[in-house]
């Protein structure tokens, strides 16, 4: 195995390069067009540009890449790798939010160049000298006319400890911190990728996931030119406005591989009809694979029930677990078995145990580690190692664990180089799991557990059944939350609405069926409710909810789009004196 991605993808350019494609399916009016180029040519414009950073003073740090979805930002990321130059991929700021984070990205990697497309120029050059960036940061338009000589590249002198790209956190804090992700950890986590999902150099993978989220980089778009496969892909946005669109395009290309998080999967679920399934064959996908948030038992079984009749197989959903902090997979289910349910007695799951049960909540298993990790279930505060069945932080080690934090020795240090009993260095995880017959079981998030009445509850759980309360908010995203008030600990609903769907409903019926739906099921107080526009829930850039984001702007009465809202006044006042502070 060659020790760094840019020796293994020259290696597989000779073997492949004019026989294996990256297809993107560009939108054209109502019509999808597509935009080929092979391995070849990929790796021919990787050289020019990086022939171009080779003498760009910038390149000394790392380069920032803010791209629209396509194959140009493949162009610019390989060019970096080719130029042994960092890469940090960025989506492209629209909003004062984006704009913030992606200030604070630049700010961070220090970055000193930022690459982009001729279309994006102008905006991008307006923005940077609005935050007083213009004279740090220069701007380069890569897609106008090649910016260097292919023929003139020299392999850098790069190794597999060589950082190869920053990887910026999704989470809800206000400083993303760059995850160092090195040609090594990127070798060996796309090997434990193809190993996983039995990739070969005869496949074609289809996908839509952004390119700067690490399940969207590494285990699609660089994924086929590691196993020598052929890719077709498609913006997030053509996929949302009709999801169907994936379906079709593993239909016409034959297509034995695809990954994306549960909630598009839900998506497909749930808007794909019987006259768009008609006449689709969906027998050719092997490996579907679901991870980058919670795995839906119901949601595996809503697709198989909506998709089966066009071919979808049963066994094809693959489960996996991984971060950014491990490059990308840590576990993944067995392929070619369907998968792994378990049945727990819900109130010993709250007291941090596994035990088997009947019409319990069900968790989906996502299988064992990958090839050369160790994962172990450690006590959080006592950092002891927990037998099989009982509930603890997810601890990872190996050669996919990432080099730790850009410029941030104390929190790597903290989040890197944990012990247990002795043995180390493992990655904290934060993430909450155990083990039952050799699989294992993800149950939330250490930092978002929510405490009440003594009892341990998971937010998505009680999330999961908001969303069964009204079809207007069965696939809108919203957030579950504790506040903490001078007396006691209240539960706060946050939840987005398809006003589209709502029909006749008033608001505060909808609000009402939820209160009774959380007190019901958990046997709690009837929750606090906020009923929002559905756009108005944070969200990560892979899609997951930001809880902390979400409680900051509900106690700084900064949420947006308010439909409704029903707020005890002990939480109210909570929100008042927060407010009389700032």
């Amino acid at each position: 195995m060659h020790s760094t991605f840019v020796a293994h993808l020259r290696g597989q350019v000779d073997a492949y390069g004019d026989t294996r494609t990256y297809t993107y399916l560009r939108e054209a009016g109502r019509e999808l067009v597509e935009d080929v180029a092979t391995h070849r040519e990929l790796d021919r414009d990787a050289r020019a540009l990086a022939d171009w950073l080779a003498h760009r003073a910038e390149a000394d740090r790392p380069v920032l890449l803010l791209y629209p979805p396509g194959p140009e930002f493949l162009r610019a990321f390989l060019g970096c790798l080719y130029a042994g130059v960092v890469a940090v991929p960025a989506p492209v700021p629209t909003d004062a939010r984006s704009m913030r984070r992606v200030a604070g990205m630049l700010d961070d990697a220090g970055s000193r160049l930022v690459l982009t497309t001729t279309e994006l120029y102008e905006p991008l050059a307006a923005w940077l000298r609005g935050t007083d960036r213009s004279g740090a940061a220069a701007v380069t338009a890569t897609d106008a006319e090649p910016l260097g000589d292919p023929d003139a590249w020299v392999m850098p002198d790069i190794t597999g400890v060589s950082v190869a790209f920053l990887q910026y956190t999704s989470g809800s804090t206000s400083e993303p911190k760059g995850v160092m992700v090195s040609h090594g950890n990127l070798m060996h986590n796309e090997a434990a990728i193809t190993a996983a999902a039995a990739i070969d150099d005869t496949d074609v993978v289809v996908g839509w996931l952004p390119h700067f989220h690490d399940m969207g980089l590494i285990g699609m778009l660089l994924q086929p030119l590691y196993s020598g496969s052929s890719l077709v892909f498609m913006s997030p946005m053509t996929f949302l406005k009709r999801p169907v669109r994936l379906l079709e395009a593993i239909d016409r290309y034959r297509a034995q591989v695809t990954v994306a998080p549960n909630f598009a999967y839900e998506l497909l679920a749930r808007r794909v009809t019987d006259a768009q399934l008609a006449g689709l064959d969906l027998s050719p996908l092997r490996a579907a694979l679901n991870g980058a948030e919670p795995v839906r038992a119901r949601t595996l079984d809503a697709v198989i029930d909506r998709l089966g009749p066009a071919g979808f197989p049963a066994d094809a959903f693959l489960p996996v677990y991984g971060m950014a902090e491990v490059t990308l997979l840590a576990t993944a289910a067995r392929l070619g078995r369907t998968p792994v349910h378990l049945d727990v007695d819900s109130a010993a799951l709250e007291g941090h145990r596994l035990v088997p049960a009947e019409n319990g909540t069900r968790l989906v298993s996502c299988g064992a580690a990958a090839p050369g990790l160790d994962i172990r279930i450690v006590d959080p505060v006592t950092l002891r190692t927990l037998p099989d069945g009982h509930v603890g932080e997810i601890w990872i080690a190996g050669p996919s664990v990432a080099q730790g934090y850009w410029h941030r020795p104390e929190e790597t240090r903290d989040r890197f180089a944990a012990r247990t009993e002795g043995t180390g260095p493992y990655l904290r995880t934060g993430d909450l799991g155990a083990r039952h017959d050799g699989e294992l079981f993800i149950t939330g998030r250490l930092k978002d557990l929510i405490i009440m009445n003594g009892r341990n509850l998971y937010p998505h759980d009680i999330e999961e059944t908001v969303r069964d309360a009204h079809p207007a908010v069965a696939d809108a995203p919203g957030v579950v939350l504790s506040i903490d008030t001078e007396t006691h600990e209240r539960l706060l609903v946050v939840q987005g609405v398809r006003t589209a769907v709502l029909g006749e409903l008033p608001t505060a019926e909808l609000s009402a069926r939820i209160k009774a739906a959380v007190a019901r099921g958990f046997d709690l107080p009837a929750p606090n409710v906020v009923l929002v526009e559905h756009r108005a829930v944070h969200r990560t850039t892979s899609g997951k909810v930001q809880r902390n984001s979400m409680r900051s702007a509900f106690l700084d009465n900064t949420v947006d789009g308010v439909l409704h809202e029903e707020i005890e006044p002990s939480v109210q006042r909570l929100r008042t004196d927060a407010l009389a502070t700032v």
